[in-house]
């Protein structure tokens, strides 16, 4: 039997739920899959049945409000290092002691420089080359982290046998801020479209009940790393509350380890955490989220309206956010911005003819790629 070694990581899970589809492909042709991933999203993997190594966490730091700090994560940028090369020593001994015939990082730089130490067949999958900072950063340090970024990014991924995208080609790229001036990297590596979960569309007691309910309703996704979630939950329910007598809204808290059933809530319905978001995604008129990039892949395939709240001054978020925007299929607004009225303003541009019209375009373009099949592809020859 062969076998494929995966790194996961991103801010949130939708690098792990993306992923989870891959390996079931691989499984499905008879290959052995490992994961590595850090804490939460360890934790979800092997909820999801797959073995799972857990590594150091390596990642840019945020403040105690959840925003992300170019200026601390400079200032930490020593620690970081040692960190990663712990990681690349972790790495390099669970690919030692597992075998694969290939190695699949989803954004773990660390993975592919231990495959390389170890000579084994490295396919990289990213849709960050490079980091930006917030606007609000100074200059000094929004330069040292951009082009530190790029250059040392460059080196570690130059040593992948494949480097593959999960978006689409310009002018339709959502992730054009993280991947555009991105250095050598950029003209190897190759788009193949968006790589999100298989649709599950199944129902339960509440969806079927909302299925029957003509008043608007909204899903609201609360997701991210931990420390961001607190605030956009509040808020979440307190414009629940307040607009409670023209809408219906659902919440996911976004918490893997939380409930999966839904409790009553002024407005609402709260999932700790929810197993039927795609059914609800189909039910809500709008979708309110972060700017992930797998989020607004999923409501690109699915023509569905949505609001973006992206994580303050995450220069991935902010940028996927602004070209949604730009391209006409997503409203965007800042979580320092958010009350009631300007987030029924934001609910009503989505309204506009436009916004299905460019929803329409854009997802058939998408619909010319098929990101899974490239990267077990990439894996498999």
């Amino acid at each position: 039997m062969r076998r494929v070694y995966i790194s996961a990581f991103g801010s949130g899970l939708g690098h792990a739920t993306r992923m989870v589809s891959v390996a079931k492909t691989l499984q499905s042709q008879n290959w052995k899959v490992r994961f590595s991933s850090s804490g939460e999203i360890t934790r979800y993997l092997t909820k999801e049945g797959f073995r799972c190594n857990d590594i150091p966490l390596v990642d840019v730091v945020y403040t105690d409000h959840g925003s992300f700090s170019a200026k601390e994560t400079l200032k930490f940028t020593p620690l970081i290092f040692a960190r990663f090369a712990h990681q690349i020593a972790v790495e390099a001994g669970n690919i030692a002691n597992f075998g694969p015939d290939s190695v699949l990082s989803d954004s773990v730089a660390a993975t592919v420089v231990a495959a390389k130490i170890l000579r084994r067949k490295a396919v990289s999958v990213l849709n960050q080359l490079k980091l930006e900072s917030s606007p609000g950063t100074p200059a000094i340090a929004r330069k040292l982290l951009s082009a530190g970024s790029v250059t040392v990014g460059n080196e570690f991924w130059e040593l992948s046998g494949t480097i593959l995208i999960p978006d689409l080609p310009p002018p339709y790229t959502i992730s054009e801020t993280n991947l555009w001036g991105a250095g050598s990297v950029t003209k190897r590596a190759r788009y193949v479209g968006f790589l999100t979960s298989p649709e599950d569309l199944t129902d339960d007691e509440l969806t079927q009940k909302l299925a029957k309910d003509r008043r608007k309703k909204i899903f609201w996704q609360v997701s991210g790393p931990p420390k961001t979630r607190p605030s956009l939950l509040a808020k979440a329910l307190s414009i629940a509350k307040q607009l409670s007598d023209g809408y219906v809204f659902v919440i996911s808290a976004g918490n893997p380890q939380g409930r999966s059933s839904p409790t009553s809530i002024d407005g609402g319905f709260l999932y700790e955490w929810c197993p039927v978001k795609d059914r609800l995604v189909d039910l809500s008129e709008v979708v309110v989220s972060r700017a992930g990039h797998t989020s607004i892949a999923q409501f690109i395939q699915k023509r569905k309206p949505s609001l973006l709240i992206p994580i303050a001054s995450h220069s991935e978020q902010q940028g996927n956010a602004v070209k949604a925007g730009r391209l006409g299929i997503s409203a965007l607004l800042q979580e320092q911005e958010l009350t009631p009225e300007r987030f029924l303003r934001a609910l009503s541009s989505l309204e506009e003819e436009r916004v299905e019209r460019k929803l329409k375009e854009v997802s058939e373009v998408a619909g010319g790629f098929d990101a899974k099949e490239s990267i077990v592809k990439a894996v498999v020859n």
